[in-house]
């Protein structure tokens, strides 16, 4: 076995990748401007518009609609929405939005290298749904108040998000508050109004909720949630999706779902890198 790195105190075993062949990778993606930023920075959200070709839009329609479920379990799933879980289990149509580059360069900017993907999910609001519980996608982790880059997540919209059809309801610069506060009525929210192939990302301490519908019609999105590398994701993805299909996937794909070390030895297999599993 050959000797390749002297680690001379904890901060270098934290911080240095250990591995021999599989070495750490940054995801690549386009980078955010300045403005974006400084809009996500002050309101904990951005719309992006037209990020999808006419094509990949409506595959990823067809694909997802093919994929609904039933209705929700509880009022916070929606007892007239339709949810689908394990997307990348089951379709190919879905992976450039997934690692989007303009999603990828903002994870790199306000999260983390590394992500993970902690959940994607198929949301398809009906007539007559109630409003969602409002709520941040961090909340279930501890400590996520000052926020300390815990998450970040990405509604794609595939119909038109209105205001009458249950457009994402936003608290504009909410990921500031403390913890012990909570949407109020002194508190307006903002409909993330989108037309289809427009993004809304928005940062992971964000109160927001899902709107009422009430129209005639359903309003579907794709939900991708991100995690830094440190956190347990939501979907068990291990289990969500099978080897072989991760043997399949371009990067960055498979380290989103987990197959990437964070320094020094968290993610391993049997104390070896978890690429080596998808190794012939």
């Amino acid at each position: 076995m050959t000797r390749t790195q002297t680690l001379e105190n904890q901060h270098d075993l934290f911080t240095k990748d250990l591995a021999g062949k599989h070495k750490q990778t940054e995801v690549i993606g386009h980078p955010p401007s300045s403005d974006l930023l400084k809009a996500y920075d002050r309101d904990g959200y951005v719309i992006l518009k037209g990020l999808l070709s006419d094509a990949v839009r409506e595959t990823a329609e067809t694909a997802l609609r093919d994929l609904l479920g039933p209705t929700g379990r509880n009022d916070f799933e929606g007892f007239n929405t339709q949810r689908a879980y394990a997307l990348l289990a089951k379709t190919r149509a879905l992976d450039l939005l997934i690692a989007h580059p303009q999603i990828l360069g903002i994870l790199k900017a306000r999260l983390h290298a590394q992500p993970l993907l902690s959940a994607s999910l198929a949301i398809n609001i009906g007539p007559g749904e109630t409003p969602q519980l409002p709520h941040a996608d961090d909340g279930f982790y501890p400590d996520m108040r000052p926020d300390a880059r815990h998450g970040l997540s990405v509604i794609w919209a595939f119909d038109p998000f209105t205001a009458a059809n249950g457009a994402t309801r936003t608290w504009p610069g909410s990921h500031h508050w403390p913890a012990e506060r909570r949407p109020g009525p002194e508190d307006p929210w903002t409909p993330a109004l989108m037309e289809p192939g427009d993004a809304l990302v928005f940062h992971g301490g964000l109160w927001h909720a899902g709107g009422e519908n009430t129209t005639n019609e359903g309003r579907l999105a794709l939900t991708a949630q991100y995690c830094a590398p440190w956190l347990r994701t939501q979907e068990n993805m291990s289990q969500a999706v099978p080897p072989d299909i991760i043997k399949a996937l371009k990067a960055p794909l498979p380290s989103l779902l987990g197959y990437q070390i964070h320094p020094p030895f968290m993610g391993h297999v049997n104390g070896m890198h978890p690429n080596r599993l998808l190794e012939d």
